[in-house]
């Protein structure tokens, strides 16, 4: 099956590697750009613990000379993958949530019961979850720093493009909803929505793919919100 990689790089190569090496083959068309933000000033407070939900977020972490001095607070993360990029950053203390927002909030309420001290949340600037505001509105003094946002592509790369229009692609990867919310808009922009009926769209979570079921798509979501899962969904090759 050809398949087509729609995340952001660089996790998009990574992902186009392990699809490689199953025996896919694999067009990489990001359609979201990662921008940073600088630094955040000085005046950051000392935080008693940190949240990161992406690896985005342990990559703009890792900008901020001041996170130099944070190795020992607890990291509270989403997953195992960005779990791994905070221990490269060389966090010692990280704690993983079940996939989720959600998982992450409980696991802060359970291992903080005491509030105290302020919780640093580097973030994306289009959050779609409640995360910061749940457990402010619990008394945790969070902080949500603006650290990064991501671009949307407003069209394909011919190459991509003209694979959709051949019907030469089998399945599309989704692991955001923007993501998904991109590949409809540029589908509706250059009226391709012929081209991808009937096409796979393997999707991380319900949220994802909510926006794709306008466009006729065969729809699968993964079981957990995690790539393992998600490739669990994909039909090896022969």
């Amino acid at each position: 099956m050809r398949l087509l990689v729609t995340r952001p790089l660089p996790d998009a190569g990574e992902t186009a590697a392990r699809l490689m090496a199953l025996g896919h083959d694999v067009l990489v068309e990001p359609l979201l750009t990662i921008v940073y933000a600088p630094p955040p000033a000085a005046g950051l407070p000392d935080p008693a613990a940190l949240i990161v939900t992406s690896r985005n977020g342990a990559r703009a972490l890792a900008r901020w000379p001041q996170s130099r001095g944070w190795r020992n607070r607890p990291v509270f993360v989403t997953g195992p993958a960005t779990a791994r990029a905070i221990a490269t950053l060389g966090f010692t203390d990280v704690r993983v949530g079940a996939g989720n927002a959600a998982a992450v909030a409980e696991r802060v309420r359970a291992d903080l019961v005491a509030v105290g001290g302020s919780i640093l949340y580097p973030a994306g600037r289009d959050q779609s979850g409640t995360l910061a505001d749940d457990l402010s509105a619990q008394g945790y003094d969070v902080r949500l720093i603006e650290a990064y946002h991501a671009d949307a592509a407003d069209t394909l790369n011919p190459a991509a493009r003209e694979a959709l229009r051949r019907r030469a692609v089998g399945g599309v990867l989704f692991y955001s909803r923007r993501t998904a919310l991109a590949f409809a808009a540029i589908v509706a922009k250059e009226r391709l929505a012929p081209q991808v009926a009937g096409v796979v769209a393997f999707a991380l979570a319900e949220q994802v793919a909510d926006p794709l079921r306008s466009l006729a798509l065969d729809v699968h979501v993964a079981a957990q919100p995690d790539e393992d899962s998600l490739f669990r969904l994909i039909p090896q090759p022969a």
